[in-house]
Order: C-alpha cells, then structure tokens, then sequence
C-alpha cells in the first residue's frame, strides 16, 4: 500500500483516480485520523461517520460543501464557537444553501424542499422519466456508441429537475448549456461561485419568482381571475408562495437558492452514478446479462452501486463545540473530512467491501445518501432517475462494452475522473452497444 501520510486531500490530484487506497490507509490508521494538513480530522469508519452524521449539537454542515476551503474567516477560540460561527456565516463559502444550514433555518428550508418530493408528485413525475429517458437515448440510439457522461447522463439529470420544479420549455436549453462542465470544489481551485453555471440557472429562478409572487398580490391577482388568468397549481408558483412551518414567508433570495441547488445537487450526483453504474454494466457481462434476464434486479444493482461506487466521496463538517468520536478529541474549530464512499466500504461494516456483490445482504445500509437531519431529500427521485435510466437503456443497447479507442484494451484500462474532492465523477463514459 502506497504510503499516504504527508499527502493533502485537498490539492493532491494523484487521489482523484484511487481515493479508495486513500481511504483504506487512513482507516488503517484508525477511523478517526488527524491529516497533516489543515487542521482536519478524518472519519473514515461506518459507525464513527453515522455518529457523526447524527451529532447536530457539536458539529455543523456550515463547510459541508468545500470543508476546510478557505480557512474559517475567525480564529477559533475555547471549546464553543457556535456564536463566533453563527455571527461568521454570510462569510463562510456557500454557507447559504440548504445542505450547509443547521437547525431551525435548515429545517424551514427542507419544509420547502419537502413539497417537491411528496410520493404523489414523484409518482405523477414518473411518465416523464422515461419520456425524458427515451427522448434522450433517441439522439444516439442507432449510432452504436455513446459518451453516456456528456450525451446522457447530464442533460438527462438537468431535463428531470427542470420537470419537477415546472422550468419553462424555452428554458431548459439555456440550463443544460449552464450546466454543461459545472463541477464543485475543484481539487486545487478556487471558490468562483458568481460565475458559475449555478449562478446563471440561479438567476433565471430570481426571476420566475419575483413574477409569481408579483402577479399573486391581492389586487393584481383578482384583476387577472376577471380575465382567465390562473396559475394556480403550477409548481413554480407552488414554491413561490409557499411558507415556511411558522407561517412566515422564505425571502425571493430564499427560494431561489433552493431552486439553484436542486439543479446543483440533483443533476450531478445523478450523472455521475449513472456512469459509475454503466462502467461496471460495461465491465462485467455477467451483471449485464443477470440485469437483462431480470429487469426486477436493477433494484439490487442500485443498492451496491451506491454502497461500492456512490457519487459522493466526501463532505465537511465543523466542531464547533470540543467532544469525543471514536474515542479521539475533536476540538471545537476542527475541520471534519467525512466520507460517505469510505464508510461504505469499511470491512467492520461490510464484508469483501472491494467487491461488488449484488447479493450483498443489507447492501441497503450504506450511506451514500446520509444520515439523520441532512439526509437527501432527493434520494427517492434519484433511486427513480437511475432505475428508469437503466431499464431503457438497456432496451436500446444491446452488447454494452467499453469503447477501447477511449478506456483502452482490456487489462489496461484508462479512465478520467474530474478533479473534485466531493464528488466520485468521471469525466466521461465511452461506450459501445449492438442497437436494439
């Protein structure tokens, strides 16, 4: 096993194409390790990060997205800095955002989020996945290869949410292109949030918004019933005038953040996955052929997929109050490097966790979607997005292997994976299928 000790996670590219061995060393170590650089903490075992994950009093999601990057913009001091972060976060890196909130705040704006993903409204949404589903394979169906990342996976991923949260037809081109290579916390980049495809599909909701929730003031609203004019069910205007639990109403800046991390989170973990699942589709003939004799397993499939090769590497958390994890002191200021990918494969946990076993028992334990507060809302959609998307796939692509003038000859495979310390991405998928 290579020698991992003086390497920063952070910065160092070399980890992008193996974070597995990383993170086998470090638990090796033990499943709380202290890195060399930053002031960050490791979690690396199954029970330790469910601790974690469960523990709102002294740790926050305020870094859960970029970590220890930037550095807090206080020096931490004493053994409770909930005040000093509280008073700090409009400084903190995407501390805005839903996955990043704690408490109160955080569950006002999940109640928001919560609309979307009632099981009425995702069994409604269904039809729509497959029309999306068969619509996008249309485009590549009959030419015998595909690059699944660019060609599917992402505009796929962006069309569904467009879907759930009702984006205008004439929209939806702009968002794909927006999001055509957004990739967050880039190993080794620089926080540019303002000019990113986020911020561009972001503020294309500001305005749809601000119209609805104009033209749904009282006066302006019974002027437009004497002439027809409802929009009333729509969902757009659903998420307009909702309201949080108290009754209060969520700021424009509010509900458009939501919106911009819907297409965010949803479009990229779900590319991703899919590519993971189609490389191992590719690679094993045998999961291909159980998979087409038995559509009924793609359930089984998903739930190892997202245990061995989940698309989330890694998260943050911050100690803001000095406590105790698997028997470690974790001081109130500390930096925690939570891995979902490697709690998924801790061998306490999970037996043979380098192998992908579709048999596995309990496969549905795995973390991949969190735990406790900040569980992903998503998760059903997702589940839905990726069943849907191997089903028919599988319906026009016959004989699926790897493109060898890409991934290279069998034995000496070559993959690309984007260089983000959150997510497991790769940057494309060749593939090449008998069309059906």
């Amino acid at each position: 096993m290579r020698d991992y000790a003086d390497v920063d996670f952070y910065t160092d590219t070399s980890l992008v194409e193996d974070p597995h061995s990383y993170f086998d060393f470090l638990r090796a170590q033990n499943p709380v390790t202290k890195l060399p650089h930053r002031n960050v903490v490791a979690v690396t075992g199954y029970e330790e990060t469910i601790q974690v994950m469960l523990d709102a009093e002294h740790f926050s999601s305020v870094n859960a997205v970029n970590g220890p990057i930037p550095d807090l913009p206080f020096e931490p001091k004493g053994d409770d800095i909930t005040e000093e972060v509280r008073n700090a976060r409009s400084k903190i890196a995407y501390s805005d955002q839903v996955v990043t909130e704690d408490g109160k705040r955080h569950a006002d704006l999940r109640s928001i989020l919560a609309m979307l993903f009632t099981p009425s409204r995702l069994k409604a949404l269904e039809p729509n996945l497959r029309l999306t589903a068969d619509t996008m394979i249309a485009e590549f169906a009959n030419d015998g290869r595909v690059d699944l990342v660019a060609q599917y996976g992402g505009p796929y991923a962006t069309l569904v949410i467009a879907d759930l949260l009702g984006v205008p037809e004439k929209d939806r081109p702009l968002f794909r292109k927006y999001l055509e290579n957004a990739i967050p916390a880039e190993v080794g980049g620089e926080v540019d949030m303002a000019n990113s495809g986020f911020a561009k599909v972001g503020k294309h909701i500001f305005g749809y918004m601000t119209k609805r929730r104009l033209l749904n003031k009282p006066g302006i609203k019974q002027l437009r019933g004497l002439f027809g004019s409802d929009d009333s069910g729509e969902i757009l205007t659903e998420v307009a005038l909702a309201k949080f639990p108290d009754g209060s109403q969520p700021s424009l800046v509010d509900v458009t953040s939501l919106g911009a991390f819907l297409f965010g989170a949803g479009q990229d973990t779900t590319n991703r996955l899919l590519s993971n699942g189609f490389r191992i589709i590719a690679e094993r003939p045998d999961v291909q052929e159980e998979l087409r004799a038995d559509p009924k397993r793609i359930g089984a499939f998903l739930e190892e997929l997202l245990r061995f090769e989940g698309s989330v590497k890694s998260g943050g958390r911050l100690c803001v109050k000095t406590t105790t994890v698997g028997g470690v002191e974790i001081k109130a200021g500390t930096t925690l490097l939570l891995s979902h990918m490697a709690a998924n494969r801790d061998p306490k946990r999970f037996d043979n966790p380098h192998e992908f076993d579709m048999n596995r028992p309990k496969a549905k334990e795995h973390l991949a979607f969190g735990r406790g507060a900040h569980t992903c809302i998503g998760a059903p959609l997702a589940r839905k997005e990726v069943t849907v998307s191997i089903e028919r796939l599988l319906a026009r692509m016959g004989n699926i292997r790897l493109d060898e003038e890409f991934h290279g000859p069998e034995g000496n495979r070559r993959f690309d994976y984007e260089p983000t310390y959150i997510l497991r991405a790769l940057k494309s998928l060749h593939l090449k299928f008998d069309p059906i």
